[in-house]
């Protein structure tokens, strides 16, 4: 079986225009939105999301998108959905991350 490599679009993040209280909830509904959009757009194969165990972590929030391959990025980057979703959506709630793509090797 030949397996085409993938790649991670990795961002951590913080959420700290949110209420502390409402911090989870809130990211949890953004991610949800981020599954049913982003999977929308060719080449992307998922989405997840994570919260650190961590009481104090430097990052609380976790969102990874899933890419085909390499070649996925940019088409992702500029497709009309996933500008609207991060202008719209993720950027406002998520103004503290750090996105790094991944090239999986295992």
């Amino acid at each position: 079986m030949i397996l085409r490599p993938t790649v991670k679009h990795l961002i951590v993040f913080n959420a700290p225009q949110v209420p502390p209280d409402k911090q989870d909830d809130t990211c949890l509904a953004m991610a949800r939105q981020a599954r049913e959009v982003l999977t929308q757009i060719p080449g992307v194969t998922g989405v997840a999301f994570g919260v650190a165990v961590s009481e104090r972590p430097a990052y609380r929030y976790l969102l990874i998108v899933e890419f085909a391959e390499e070649g996925v990025i940019a088409s992702y980057r500029d497709h009309p959905i996933h500008v609207r979703f991060a202008n719209e959506v993720f950027r406002p709630l998520a103004v503290d991350r750090i996105t790094t793509d991944y090239r999986m090797l295992l």
